[in-house]
């Protein structure tokens, strides 16, 4: 059964987190707080373009789901890349989540 969303509103965003949604270019979004990046292309050229906030006078993407980039839970070590990168990484899943 899937997991039916309604879109998030301009306040409830977070800067520097990604989304998934529906846009002009693509239906992944990067918020930066003022619109989303997304990756599109042009003449077969990808390259990042930028698209407003969907309300209902104006705007290019509509996002619908925050993307929980997970934490490392085992890394590989305690600093730089080596904590960066691991063996196990935990995702946040409420009761409607299968993993």
């Amino acid at each position: 059964m899937p997991i039916i969303l309604s879109p998030i509103e301009g306040y409830d965003l977070e800067k520097n987190r990604w989304y998934v949604g529906r846009g002009r270019n693509g239906n992944v979004g990067l918020w930066d707080g003022e619109s989303f990046l997304v990756i599109g292309s042009k003449f077969l050229h990808n390259l990042i373009k930028y698209e407003s906030l969907h309300t209902n006078e104006s705007g290019t993407f509509q996002p619908f789901m925050m993307i929980d980039e997970g934490i490392m839970i085992e890394s590989f070590g305690k600093i730089g890349w080596d904590a960066h990168y691991g063996r196990l990484i935990g995702f946040e899943c409420d009761n409607k989540t299968k993993v």
